[in-house]
């Protein structure tokens, strides 16, 4: 019984310790500490969000990255300053992982590579984002955080359609919650968030456990990275039900699929209205799902496109199509060339073609 007490009485001293440190240390110098995963935090209104105002590394595999945030909890390349000047027009990005960079040095990034003279970017897009967050998050700008937006090109991606098929819902409060939590447990939940939320940010121990426990890459990515890549599969690494949807009949036919697209239809309806009253544009930007390049998919039969294109030409919308830039060589040189490997994710030449095909609207 008294080794017990003793490492009971030390457990409690470290983490005394650990928690005096932490509110001791400038916030400027706490939140360069950790990864991405110890500042992706649970919100209320979003489902979650990224701290505002971190610098720290992020890791793809072994390759390291920077990942820095502003007050309003966008990535910023390391040069741009930590506060919005709210009294400047933007012009804004919303879309989940590949709107956010996820895998990329900012520097990469389509936004990097746009024109800085003439125009304010914000990036709005955050992992696992999806077309409810994306209307959520973009009133919560313009109508609490006052800020002036331009234009809004939004980024609606092959994901979404699951993750508002099956993942997503919005509770009493019309917060954005997980489908299958009744609102009753999202109320019970969110007082544990706050504390987590807390102590992913404010406890080395806790960082060092989250950073030991999860991986940055998920095991089946990490399988094929370790195989010689040369004739590879990639497609068997990546999840069809997830980035198929578009032209898989068995895929496209469930009934997640069609609640999918029935939701982000009522969304983008919303942000219509959004900008509307505060008089903003709005610009679709459609692009191939990674397994629609390897197999060389014509856009023009995938339900995705056929679902966006209807959307934006029955609301007068400006709309996108990046997939002849993608899809070049026909074979999987495309892939090879625009995504990072063994993933779903553009590499740098991928944020090239975006920029390019943004460009092209800006300048018009």
């Amino acid at each position: 019984m008294k080794f017990i007490k003793s490492i009971i009485t030390i457990i409690i001293i470290v983490f005394i310790f650990d928690i005096l440190i932490n509110l001791i240390l400038p916030e400027n110098l706490k939140k360069r500490i950790g990864t991405t995963r110890n500042y992706s935090l649970k919100s209320i209104e979003f489902h979650h969000e990224i701290a505002p105002i971190i610098n720290v590394n992020e890791f793809w595999g072994k390759n390291k990255y920077k990942v820095k945030t502003n007050d309003l909890s966008m990535r910023i390349n390391k040069n741009e300053d930590f506060f919005v000047d709210k009294n400047k027009e933007f012009i804004a990005f919303i879309g989940d992982s590949f709107v956010y960079g996820s895998g990329i040095n900012y520097n990469d990034h389509f936004i990097s590579q746009l024109d800085k003279k003439n125009y304010n970017y914000l990036n709005l897009g955050y992992v696992s984002y999806s077309p409810s967050i994306y209307f959520k998050k973009i009133k919560y700008l313009v109508e609490k955080q006052n800020l002036k937006l331009k234009k809004i090109f939004i980024f609606i991606d092959h994901s979404d359609i699951q993750d508002e098929g099956l993942f997503y819902r919005e509770d009493k409060k019309g917060n954005i919650v997980r489908n299958w939590l009744s609102d009753d447990e999202i109320s019970k939940k969110n007082f544990k968030y706050k504390i987590k939320n807390y102590f992913k940010q404010n406890s080395f121990i806790f960082k060092l456990y989250e950073n030991l426990n999860n991986a940055s890459i998920s095991e089946k990515t990490n399988m094929c990275i370790d195989q010689d890549q040369i004739n590879l599969n990639f497609k068997e690494f990546i999840d069809m039900e997830r980035f198929g949807y578009g032209y898989k009949d068995n895929i496209k036919n469930e009934k997640w699929a069609k609640d999918g697209i029935k939701k982000i239809t009522k969304y983008l309806d919303n942000i219509k209205e959004l900008s509307l009253k505060y008089n903003f544009e709005i610009t679709i930007v459609n692009y191939p799902s990674a397994p629609e390049v390897i197999d060389n998919i014509s856009s023009e039969n995938t339900e995705h496109f056929k679902f966006l294109n209807s959307w934006s030409n029955k609301n007068d919308i400006t709309f996108i199509d990046t997939r002849f830039d993608f899809i070049v060589e026909k074979n999987i040189n495309d892939y090879i060339n625009n995504f990072i490997h063994c993933d779903v994710h553009w590499n740098k030449n991928g944020h090239s073609i975006i920029a390019k095909n943004i460009k092209k609207i800006l300048s018009e």
